[in-house]
């Protein structure tokens, strides 16, 4: 009787070791993937304590081997469209196709194109952001996953692990909260964002390989927001051979934000330094967080846009594109999409009538 007293106790012991060690594991992958789950949130309006769930749940907290090999946080597998990189893995059938990237950020962007772009999960895009667990309830419901408590797992470890709170953030803040979080085991170099990527290999559909160079990131530069009453005091800055005077700003009449016209030489990298602020949040207030698409003439907004515009609606003109007019009246290109219940990549036709205030029914 005592030997299986003994007994119990040690499988006890190892079990409450075992859940301990799942839990680091979980807190690890939060830690390393948060940013990126806001960014994603920032850019597509998709909840980051979902996305992070998701990465969680799917990737046994980045221990599956969809994860380690193919850097597939959450389990899409091939489909009829993918034309890159494939592996092949047991799960509903044997050997099934899913999807391999090149990095653990693809697979977070490849998310949220795979959510934003198909049908239906169009409902889930008119949803509160902050309410995750019609989010939670809505993907089970699309048929995300095909197990009936999907749901109510995600809810569990959104909760558990107050995934919520990231749904508020923007993804400057994300460090600030993640040191609060846990500030026994965080440092900001855990994040994906600050891995060094002076190099970058990106894989076709044969998954051949082709290197490119990118600049390595700056630390970004925290700053109070500027009244528009001392935009002038801000000093001339030279980078590189170009010159951004205070007298380049320029105030939109919609909320008062502050922008400049792009010139012939303009990087969106000098702009940065100019003016103080990270390249990944110009990128993210210009909607162009994953793409540096950039022509001269263009309005490149300092300061968040706004989710709704000061007229009511918009006539397309001729090869207008949904991006002009979101640049153009100084609305989130993504709130332009939800607001006329349109997919992001859907483009209007001339004359059509874009809504920049209200929703379309």
């Amino acid at each position: 009787m005592k030997k299986f007293g003994i007994f119990l106790i040690a499988i006890v012991l190892g079990n409450f070791i075992l859940a301990q060690e799942s839990v680091k594991k979980d807190e690890l992958y939060i830690q390393t993937y948060a940013k990126v789950a806001v960014e994603e949130m920032e850019m597509y309006q998709i909840p980051a304590s979902i996305t992070l769930a998701q990465g969680i749940l799917e990737t046994g907290n980045g221990q599956s081997i969809l994860a380690q090999v193919g850097n597939n946080h959450f389990g899409i597998k091939c489909k009829n469209d993918w034309t890159g990189g494939r592996m092949y893995h047991d799960d509903d059938a044997r050997g099934e196709c899913f999807r391999k990237y090149t990095s653990a950020k693809e697979s977070y962007r490849d998310h949220s194109l795979f959510l934003a772009e198909r049908p239906y999960y169009k409902k889930l895009f008119q949803l509160d952001r902050k309410d995750y667990k019609a989010w939670a309830h809505g993907l089970r419901k699309a048929g995300y996953a095909t197990n009936p408590k999907y749901a109510y797992m995600l809810i569990n470890l959104i909760e558990r692990y107050k995934l919520y709170q990231f749904d508020s953030l923007t993804s400057d803040n994300v460090d600030k909260k993640l040191a609060e979080l846990y500030p026994d085991t965080y440092k900001s170099n855990n994040s994906i964002e600050k891995v060094d990527e002076s190099s970058i290999l990106l894989a076709d559909a044969n998954t051949k390989t082709v290197k490119i160079d990118v600049p390595k990131k700056t630390t970004p530069v925290k700053v109070t927001a500027k009244k528009v009453e001392n935009v002038k005091k801000i000093a001339a800055v030279k980078t590189n051979n170009f010159e951004f005077p205070s007298s380049r700003i320029r105030i939109h009449p919609n909320g008062k934000v502050r922008y400049i016209i792009l010139r012939k030489g303009d990087t969106l990298e000098d702009i940065s330094k100019a003016y103080h602020i990270s390249l990944n949040q110009l990128k993210s207030y210009n909607d162009l967080l994953f793409q540096d698409s950039l022509v001269i003439n263009q309005k490149i907004f300092l300061d968040p846009k706004k989710k709704k515009g000061i007229n009511k609606e918009h006539i397309v003109k001729e090869g207008e594109k949904m991006y002009d007019i979101a640049q153009e009246n100084g609305i989130s290109l993504i709130e332009l999409y939800k607001r006329n219940l349109m997919f992001p990549g859907d483009e209007p036709k001339q004359g059509d009538r874009i809504l920049l205030k209200g929703r379309k029914s």
